[in-house]
């Protein structure tokens, strides 16, 4: 799987509430920061997402950008509360996602 398909399938899954589905994607030692949270590990954030699941939704892909070492995703994350635009900067390492910087207006989630 190239960087760019590991980042949708990562957008699909988060989306999908595939929680458990996230973890083969993602590096023992991955690394996430947004704007509500911070985590220093995969079982970090996977337990966080298992404590506090994200709203089953559908998304919509609104550009994918890529580099030799990143990709960007910015999407329309479609929940039955409403839709709200995300941005994810994704990093990888040895077919894995190493980092993710995601960038969003949390006011859509009051």
């Amino acid at each position: 799987m190239s960087n760019k398909d590991l980042a949708i399938e990562f957008v699909k899954r988060f989306c999908a509430g595939d929680i458990d589905g996230l973890e083969s994607l993602l590096a023992d030692d991955a690394r996430l920061k947004g704007p509500l949270h911070q985590f220093a590990s995969r079982d970090d954030y996977l337990d966080a997402l298992r404590r506090d699941p994200p709203e089953k939704g559908g998304y919509r892909l609104l550009s994918v950008a890529e580099s030799d070492e990143s990709v960007s995703v910015f999407y329309e994350y479609r929940k039955a509360s409403g839709a709200m635009t995300v941005a994810q900067l994704f990093g990888f390492r040895g077919r894995r996602i190493s980092e993710i910087l995601v960038v969003f207006d949390g006011r859509a989630l009051a």
